[in-house]
């Protein structure tokens, strides 16, 4: 999403974004799926909606958790009978979502909606409120909700640092990182990031947590243990980081550009650039499959950029292809190998469409 000042625009703004969607136009058409994948088929997610935004997958119970955005909701399908099995609804808009099977916990980022919150999410981008937003925790078994944390101007992406044992929040307009202790389920700190926050992302090798600053062009890395910011690093060539994900193995990080459609790889500990390539239109989510050592990019375009990645530290691109109409997000089965997008309006209806990759 985008600073502007005047406060109209702003509250716009925050009634209408979720991962950074912006409208742009472009001439070039790119290739149907059908190319590269087989269409599995398209599952029923419940009535249209104006927008879906994050999933996270467990692959120990095969099952899909998705943030219906747009309809307040937060779904649970279940990829072994293709089947949507439960729909939570009464959230304001929910827009992270993060499954943890070792804690049976989701975690959802939950900003507001409507006038009042809107107001705040203006005002917090101005540094004048801390935000309405909260993280809904809820159990993986029931779904009831277990507690509910404070998440700052407008919460959106999610990682968990299973060696800490917390849980890190994108507050991408309040220009913070939220920590939650899993234990305790509340609010442990608010880290100052200094601008807009991306997807952040936590890496396991070596133990340290990233997150792109949008409007400062940087990427941060942060020090879990007492959650400072230990380094700020340069992205040149990328304009607005808003999309990241960590090579297998670590020390390697891709980050998504969203206002100049590239895709940066760096070097974790060292902040060097190794690599630039172009993207679909208005990059947002990426997903890795590690075993195929393939990385996906899901554009708000609806375009689908793929790489090959078993050199980590150079990516070659194996093509780009239109999946759906603002087919931003996705996840991937690192089993089966299976693409899920969710789309917001299919014909009428929202839907989960089921790609197979042929390569």
């Amino acid at each position: 999403m985008r600073r502007v000042l005047p406060i109209v625009i702003l509250i716009s703004a925050a009634i209408a974004g979720g991962c950074a969607a912006q409208e742009r136009t472009g001439t070039e058409v790119p290739a149907s799926f059908d190319r590269l994948f087989d269409h599995l088929g398209d599952f029923p997610l419940g009535p249209a909606t104006s927008r879906t935004d994050y999933l996270s997958l467990d692959p120990t119970t095969q099952q899909l958790y998705i943030a219906k955005m747009g309809a307040g909701e937060l779904l649970r399908f279940d990829l072994a009978a293709d089947k949507l099995v439960a729909q939570l609804e009464g959230f304001p808009k929910v827009t992270g979502v993060l499954v943890v099977p070792d804690l049976h916990r989701i975690y959802a980022s939950v900003p507001g909606a409507g006038l009042l919150p809107s107001l705040s999410v203006a005002l917090g981008m101005a540094g004048l409120s801390s935000g309405r937003g909260a993280i809904a925790i809820l159990d993986t078994g029931d779904l009831h909700e277990v507690a509910r944390a404070p998440g700052g101007v407008f919460p959106d992406g999610i990682a968990y640092d299973s060696k800490h044992r917390k849980v890190f929040v994108s507050d991408e307009l309040g220009a913070g990182i939220l920590v939650i202790d899993v234990d305790a389920d509340r609010l442990l700190a608010r880290i100052a990031a200094g601008g807009e926050v991306g997807n952040v992302q936590y890496d396991p090798t070596s133990e340290l947590v990233y997150a792109p600053i949008q409007s400062r062009n940087e990427l941060a890395t942060i020090e879990p243990t007492d959650h400072r910011v230990l380094d700020r690093h340069v992205l040149p060539g990328c304009r607005h980081p808003h999309g990241l994900a960590i090579a297998p193995g670590g020390e390697i990080g891709y980050v998504a550009c969203d206002r100049n459609d590239r895709l940066l790889t760096v070097a974790l500990a060292s902040g060097k650039v190794l690599d630039q390539k172009p993207l679909g239109r208005d990059p947002d989510v990426l997903a890795i499959d590690p075993a195929a050592a393939r990385l996906y990019v899901a554009s708000e375009s609806g375009q689908l950029s793929i790489f090959d990645i078993r050199n980590a530290a150079a990516p070659v691109s194996l093509g780009d292809v239109f999946v759906g109409k603002n087919a931003h997000s996705l996840a991937v089965d690192p089993t089966s190998h299976r693409l899920y997008f969710p789309l917001a309006d299919e014909d009428g209806k929202s839907v989960l469409r089921v790609l197979s990759p042929r390569f």
